[in-house]
């Protein structure tokens, strides 16, 4: 399986973490990385839903972030480092683990004071749709696609953070269209969504297209 990985980040993101692999205690596994990830969106939940009462746990919020990608990115670089990697095992609770991850990064933000329930479920239910045509090109042409248009999984965390950090600091923007209220976060939200939804189909289209070339009708 051939792994697509090109980021705005990418390039320090890898040398980040090469000098975190190189220093890393060998009682430490990917297994548990991928468990701190999941505990790091766990924590994410917790303080988004605390922060309905009270803004300061947005800060906690950005904690669990961190542990979430620290965990989340370390996994498969630690094995690949170290030589240790299990393709199909390691493929597969990777992107479980995820997929549970992520829907109580965003269940929590519809949770918190920033977006509304809808909204997040909405960008939840795009991230979803990414990942499953990602997952169906990988089975039909081996090319696991990690990002799209320089976007990946860090460039969403940086975005949910500076937001984060923004709500915590700032009051919350809001305002009514069409009879519906709105904050500034929902705003953003459904732009992440559209763009979510959108480069699905895109890429869905384009890769057809390929595939028809590779695999002709027979008549």
């Amino acid at each position: 399986m051939q792994r697509f990985h090109d980021t705005l980040t990418g390039q320090t993101e890898r040398a980040i973490l090469r000098h975190l692999c190189r220093r890393m205690p060998a009682w430490i596994k990917s297994d548990l990385l991928t468990g701190l990830g999941f505990l790091g969106a766990a924590l994410t939940f917790l303080s988004y839903w605390l922060a309905s009462s009270n803004t300061s746990f947005l800060w906690l919020a950005l904690a669990g972030l961190a542990l979430n990608w620290l965990g989340d990115s370390l996994d498969g670089s630690l094995a690949r480092y170290r030589g240790t990697e299990r393709p199909q095992y390691g493929f597969f609770l990777d992107h479980t683990v995820d997929s549970f991850a992520m829907a109580l990064v965003a269940i929590g933000i519809g949770l918190s004071p920033m977006a509304h329930f809808w909204c997040a479920l909405m960008a939840l239910g795009g991230y979803y749709i990414i990942v499953i045509v990602s997952l169906t090109t990988c089975l039909a042409t081996g090319v696991f696609k990690v990002s799209f248009g320089g976007v990946g999984p860090t460039e969403i965390r940086l975005g949910i953070v500076a937001c984060t950090v923004s709500a915590a600091l700032l009051p919350v923007p809001q305002f009514r269209l069409f009879d519906a209220a709105f904050t500034i976060y929902d705003c953003i939200i459904l732009v992440l969504t559209t763009g979510l939804v959108l480069t699905s189909v895109t890429h869905a289209v384009a890769t057809a297209r390929q595939l028809s070339q590779i695999d002709p009708p027979r008549w």
